[in-house]
């Protein structure tokens, strides 16, 4: 059974590990001038989209605080922005929008450079600025046009982010497998609905929510904005989510690629962790109760156009939409896959404090994780200790031989004196 003190310093490991995960302050900025950049071109003169004042922002794991690295320092980093229309002209569709951002983007020599194959909603820049390692992404354009009146682009929109409801902050996006509306529709209140912003809304008010109390760490007005500031520290529900993907991403990172893009994606891992989450103060048993617990939010729903029940793990800002709506294509893996994931998650992280010791820790944590960020973190975790020590804030623990610098509550510990490394100890 583990115990206070040893669970401290499983957490203390898995938060340093979330922030080697983490994507670091300069990728952040180069990506936020990336698209502030576009953003400038579209709204350039002479873009038909200009007096619409389209303004890119960020959404999904970008504004949670969720984003991490990829195992591969050349495989690209996801980047989900949306570009925001206030209004539009009365006859354009959805393809006339979607094909206007793809013009406006390919008149820069730069953007038409790097701009892949039109995608179902998105358009996709692939940058691959200075060749520097993990300095890759690609960056997902979705077009969207604002039709409620409130326009969350607005400066004045960002302090009152949180007092707003959920339905002023849904979008109507284009999306071209929906036919024939796709072609014909000029109505965006009949388009598919998107509310990347009262999702993330949703997930920060679960995150910011420990044991009751509201600890204002993370600013949701402050992420949403199209120049936010690099946030480096992270709640216990954040760290948990970036963990799970991380885990699945090396779960599947020897899969083939047509496998590959069936593994569980982010918006599921996402929204059943946020579900299951049960405002735990440590990262530790965040990470255990939202494994054992996830399952429990997939419903049976009926499906429309199926016309049978499927799995269900709704939208939290639309219950009509299913994130798992393609689990029930026929031939798909996705199902078995996150099956075969969560057990994997439960085999790992279920006897997580069990013996615990450095090395037995260590060999664990790199099979879930990678070597590179568990041996960084082992090598940080290190020297916090060390500089805790020679400021004569750490401790160890008699009984069970765990050194740190939280003892509140605790009679069995020492302080750990520095060293002169000449023989000495230093009083």
């Amino acid at each position: 059974m583990i115990n206070f003190t040893q669970k401290q310093e499983i957490d203390e490991i898995l938060d340093i590990l979330g922030e080697n995960l983490s994507i670091t302050e300069t990728q952040h900025n180069a990506a936020v001038q990336s698209y502030k950049a576009v953003g400038n071109w579209l709204t350039n003169e002479e873009s038909e989209l200009a007096r619409y004042s389209p303004v890119i922002s960020p959404q999904g794991s970008f504004i949670i605080g969720t984003t991490i690295q990829s195992i591969n320092p050349d495989d690209d980093i996801d980047l989900d922005v949306v570009c925001e229309l206030n209004g539009k002209r009365p006859d354009w569709t959805q393809k006339d929008i979607k094909e206007l951002v793809g013009d406006q983007l390919r008149n820069h020599k730069k953007y038409e450079s790097i701009l892949d194959d039109e995608g179902r909603r998105c358009w996709t820049l692939k940058y691959r600025e200075n060749g520097n390692p993990n300095e890759r992404y690609h960056m997902d354009i979705l077009p969207a046009v604002n039709t409620t009146g409130y326009s969350i682009i607005l400066e004045k929109a960002y302090s009152n982010l949180k007092d707003q409801s959920y339905e002023d902050l849904v979008l109507s996006i284009t999306d071209n497998e929906r036919i024939p509306e796709y072609l014909t529709s000029t109505e965006p209140e009949e388009w598919l609905q998107s509310n990347p912003f009262g999702y993330a809304k949703w997930f920060m008010n679960i995150a910011d929510n420990i044991k009751g109390q509201r600890t204002k760490m993370f600013s949701l007005n402050e992420s949403v904005n199209p120049t936010p500031k690099y946030q480096s520290e992270r709640l216990p529900l954040q760290r948990a989510v970036q963990l799970l993907k991380r885990h699945r991403d090396i779960m599947f990172q020897d899969y083939s690629e047509d496998d590959k893009k069936q593994k569980p994606i982010s918006c599921i891992i996402t929204t059943l962790a946020a579900k299951a989450y049960d405002g735990e103060d440590n990262i530790y048993d965040a990470l255990l109760n939202i494994i054992y617990k996830m399952e429990d939010h997939i419903k049976d729903g009926y499906d429309d156009k199926l016309k049978k029940y499927v799995k269900w793990i709704s939208n939290p800002t639309n219950e009509a939409e299913n994130f798992a709506d393609r689990w029930a294509i026929e031939g798909s893996k996705r199902e078995q896959f996150f099956n075969d994931w969560l057990a994997k998650l439960k085999a790992d992280f279920g006897g997580l404090g069990n013996n615990l010791n450095r090395m037995n820790l260590n060999e664990s944590l790199i099979k879930s994780f990678g070597e590179a960020p568990v041996t960084k973190t082992f090598s940080d975790l290190g020297n916090r200790r060390r500089v805790l020590t020679e400021s004569g804030g750490n401790y160890i623990d008699r009984k069970q031989g765990v050194v740190g610098a939280a003892v509140a509550g605790l009679t069995n510990v020492a302080k750990v004196s520095s060293h002169n490394f000449h023989g000495n100890e230093q009083s």
